[in-house]
C-alpha cells in the first residue's frame, strides 16, 4: 500500500501521537544519554532536525533458557547513504518515515548510546519506528523488540496478562545479545543504555529499571484472570500463580527510563513504594484518559535521581539535564508536572 492510499483519518491518528511523543523523548532520552561525541550535540538541537538518514535491521536470536524462546527485534541506527543505493523499508499506514534496509551503518570508531524499546500489549516494535527514528536520526542505536508470545505475530493469554514478568526478561536478554554481538556490541556504550515503553512496555520500562512490585497484589493480580470465565478454561488453568519471577527483573545496566502511558501499574501490584525503588533518571507520561496510571502524588525517587510525572500528554517541556541536582533543574512546562529529590528510606 503506498503512502497516499493510506485514509486521512489514519494518517492524522499517527501524526498526532508523533507530535505529542517527540517533545517528551527529545527532551529526557537525549539529556539523561548525553554521550560526549558529535551526534549526542546534534541530538540537543532545539529544532529536531535530523542529523542522520536512518538504518533498520531485524534479527533473531534463541534464548537458550526457558525452552528455547525465540526473541526478535528491530534495530534502528544512524546510517551512511553513500553511492551505491539503499532500499527503502517501507511500512503500510505510516507516513513521513525514511528508513532504509540494511543500510551501513554510520559509526566510525565512535560508541553509542542504547535505547530499549517495548511495546503496548499486543502489539510489535515496528509500530513505534517513529519514535526510534527520531533518535536514531541523532545518533543513537535503538532496539525495537517483539516481546515473546505478546505481540501481533505471535501471542497468548499466558504472555498477554499473566507472566508479565517474561518483558523486563526479553529486554535484559536482547540488551546481552546486542552487547555480546560481534557487530554491535562494539558501537554500544554500554555505561549508555536506556529503556523506553508505551502502556505495558511503559512499566516494563520502569520494571527493568528498578521499580519492584507488592508479591501479594501480583498474585492477586494472576488469580483474576486465572478466574476469569472470559478466558476459555483450557487456558485459565496454564495460567500459573507465582510472583516469584517477577520480583528480580531489575537490570543495573539500565541508566534510564521513559514511560509512556504504563498501565495496570496498580492493578498488578507496581505501587508507590515500589516506583520509589527507581534510582536511576525517569520520566512518566499519561494522558487523562490513562485511569490506570502512576498515583498522582509519587513524584519522587531516592537521593541521586530524579523522577517526573506529568499528568498531561507531554507537547511543550524544555530540555532537561537529568545529570543535575533536582533542586538546579529547570521547572517543567506541562501541566501539573512535579519534582523533588527524596532522601533514601
Amino acid at each position: 500500500m503506498r503512502n497516499h492510499d493510506v485514509p486521512d483519518f489514519i494518517r492524522k491518528f499517527f501524526l498526532s501521537v508523533h507530535r505529542r511523543a517527540v517533545a517528551a523523548h527529545r527532551a529526557f532520552l537525549c539529556a539523561t544519554l548525553l554521550p560526549a561525541s558529535p551526534a549526542a550535540t546534534l541530538a540537543q538541537s532545539p529544532q529536531g532536525g535530523a542529523s542522520f538518514p536512518v538504518g533498520i535491521r531485524e534479527l533473531e536470536y534463541i534464548d537458550p533458557h526457558e525452552g528455547g524462546r525465540h526473541l526478535t527485534l528491530s534495530v534502528f541506527y544512524p546510517a551512511a547513504i553513500r553511492e551505491r543505493p539503499a532500499a527503502p523499508f517501507v511500512m503500510p499506514f505510516f507516513t513521513k518515515l525514511n528508513l532504509y534496509k540494511d543500510a551501513e551503518p554510520a559509526f566510525g570508531t565512535s560508541k553509542h548510546a542504547l535505547v530499549m524499546f517495548s511495546h503496548g500489549r499486543g502489539s510489535n516494535g515496528l509500530y513505534y519506528a517513529w519514535f526510534a527514528e527520531f533518535l536514531a536520526a541523532h545518533g543513537y542505536i535503538v532496539a525495537a523488540l517483539n516481546h515473546y508470545r505478546a505481540n501481533t505475530y505471535d501471542s497468548t493469554i499466558a504472555y498477554l496478562a499473566n507472566k508479565l514478568w517474561q518483558r523486563p526478561r526479553d529486554i535484559g536478554l536482547s540488551i546481552s545479545f546486542l552487547l555480546n554481538d560481534p557487530f554491535w556490541g562494539k558501537s554500544i556504550d554500554a555505561d549508555r543504555i536506556g529503556v523506553a515503553g508505551h502502556s505495558q512496555g511503559g512499566f516494563t520500562a520502569l520494571w527493568v529499571g528498578g521499580a519492584r512490585i507488592n508479591p501479594e497484589k501480583y498474585l492477586a493480580f494472576q488469580r483474576g484472570w486465572r478466574n476469569n470465565q472470559m478466558v476459555p478454561e483450557y487456558l485459565r488453568n496454564e495460567l500459573p500463580l507465582d510472583a516469584a519471577p517477577a520480583l528480580d527483573v531489575h537490570d543495573k545496566r539500565v541508566k534510564a527510563v521513559f514511560a509512556m502511558a504504563p498501565g495496570i501499574v496498580q492493578a498488578f501490584g507496581m505501587d508507590e513504594a515500589g516506583l520509589r525503588q527507581l534510582t536511576v533518571p525517569t520520566y512518566i507520561t499519561v494522558g487523562a484518559g490513562d485511569t490506570q496510571a502512576p498515583p498522582k502524588h509519587f513524584t519522587s525517587s531516592p537521593a541521586g535521581s530524579t523522577t517526573t510525572y506529568s499528568s498531561t500528554s507531554a507537547t511543550r517541556m524544555e530540555e532537561m539535564n537529568f545529570r543535575k541536582p533536582a533542586s538546579t533543574l529547570p521547572a517543567s512546562t506541562a501541566a501539573r508536572s512535579m519534582r523533588r529529590s527524596a532522601t533514601p528510606p
